[in-house]
């Protein structure tokens, strides 16, 4: 069996684009990424609509299994709602190290998103402006599935991660993100007993593998990989 198997899990509403430009640096790195679709995502809002939080548990949970058919250990990476998704999978031998990026315990930055909003009616910036618009044509069933997964795992954090993950999960976020606040980082460091490691980009937005703070994002995610005693906390 080989060694190490990445898994990336995209957000809520997003697809492979949102972390396509991560699993390709992994590969180019020489790491066996791999990455999942969820249950009605990328396939128009009907397919979205029909989708629960137990079909993106269960499309984890498969892909997991799958893997675990040739790699003894699981790297889970988990972007967003992605994030949510790999706490709840935590749990498995297989998965020694989770790492956690811009996942949503506490939603919105409303500072944020009014002075963006606020430019962007002021400059007539379109592109701006459509960043934000474009998520109210979310389905609400959608939604309704996210927060109950968002409520399960926020119980599951209460019961508490397995010891030896504690110090094997990085944390990343842009302490601009507008979707999720930055003290989503600050609490899943303090669950860990502070033993994760952490680090807060400044700038930036939701999209982290996207935006401005990628390359950097990508580095640090590829040394916690590699280094078995890596530590980056910049709270």
């Amino acid at each position: 069996m080989k060694e190490r198997a990445l898994l990336i899990i995209h957000g809520f509403g997003g697809d492979e684009q949102e972390i396509l430009y991560l699993h390709e640096h992994l590969k180019h790195q020489a790491m066996d990424s791999y990455w999942i679709r969820l249950t009605g995502h990328g396939e128009g809002k009907q397919a979205f609509a029909k989708a629960t939080y137990s079909d993106w548990l269960n499309d984890v949970e498969q892909k997991i299994i799958e893997l675990e058919q040739n790699y003894q250990k699981i790297t889970c990476i988990g972007f967003s709602m992605g994030g949510l998704l790999t706490i709840q999978h935590s749990n498995r031998t297989s998965v020694d190290q989770i790492v956690l990026c811009s996942t949503p315990i506490q939603l919105y930055n409303f500072p944020v998103i009014v002075t963006d909003i606020s430019q962007g009616l002021f400059s007539r910036d379109k592109e701006r402006l459509n960043y934000y618009f474009s998520s109210t044509a979310t389905p609400f069933k959608a939604c309704i599935q996210f927060l109950k997964l968002l409520s399960l795992t926020k119980k599951r954090l209460k019961r508490g991660l397995k010891d030896e993950l504690k110090a094997n999960m990085l944390i990343l976020q842009n302490k601009r993100d507008e979707t999720t606040h930055a003290k989503s980082a600050d609490y899943l460091w303090k669950i860990s007993d502070c033993k994760a490691s952490l680090h807060l980009y400044e700038g930036g937005t939701h999209q982290l593998f996207l935006g401005e703070n990628k390359e950097q994002a990508v580095k640090d995610l590829v040394a916690f990989v590699r280094e078995k005693n890596y530590s980056l906390n910049s709270i």
